[in-house]
This record gives C-alpha cells, structure tokens and sequence, in this order.
C-alpha cells in the first residue's frame, strides 16, 4: 500500500529546470478530484535546493482539449518562500496542462513552465 502511495506522489510532482530554478509542481490536495477547489502550485527552487521567492508577475493558463483558461494571477504564499499557487474549481475529469510565466526580480525576461496533470471524476470515489 505504501509502495502505490509513493509512486502517486512522484507522478503528481513533476519537477523541470528553467531559468537556473528548479521548478516542482503538483495540484493539491492529492488526489485532483472534479468538484473540489483545486490549488495549481509551483515550488522553486535555487542550485542550492533553498527556496526562491524572487519572482513576480506570475501567471497561468490552463489547457484541456485544445482549449485555453486563464490567465489566472499566481500568488507567492507567505508562509512558504519559494511557492506559487492558484485556486481552480475542475469540472471535466481528464488531462489538462498547466503553465505558469514568471519574471526573476530585477530581470525583464519572461520565463514560462509546462506541466501536465490530470483530474479524476469525484464519483470514482463516492459511497453512496
């Protein structure tokens, strides 16, 4: 049981490097159910693997089908340096992929991250 639990984790976590960041992101809480408020977030990192919260204009859209929602304007959390998030209600279960632009502070080039995930049907886990 366990073992499921940790391969879970690692899927719904992705991590990709841009603009020397390690960026991480997931969608929580876990698992991303239709119906539920949803948080998109996205954690960065420095080299040194400490949180980077020197960013600003952070915005993402949305896609599933083809089709784009958003912008959506992220926020910075100000119990956790490094974290961005936005709040999202899913209706359609399925694959969707989230990206986020984001300046460095101090800097006017515009970085962008592509993540993908998925939402699941609420049903899937209702008891009647």
């Amino acid at each position: 049981m366990a073992v499921v639990a940790m391969c879970v984790t690692v899927a719904a976590h992705e991590r990709k490097e841009v603009a020397g960041l390690d960026v991480v992101f997931g969608a929580e809480p876990e698992p991303a159910l239709t119906g539920e408020i949803q948080f998109l977030r996205w954690r960065f990192l420095a080299k040194d693997k400490t949180p980077f919260g020197d960013i600003e204009e952070m915005n993402a859209t949305v896609k599933r089908n083809g089709k784009t929602f958003g912008p959506f304007k992220g926020r910075m959390m100000m119990r956790e340096p490094g974290l961005v998030a936005t709040q999202h209600i899913f209706t359609a279960a399925g694959e969707y992929e989230a990206t986020l632009t984001f300046k460095k502070k101090g800097d006017a080039t515009v970085h962008s991250v592509t993540f993908p995930f998925k939402i699941a049907d609420r049903k899937t886990l209702e008891i009647p």
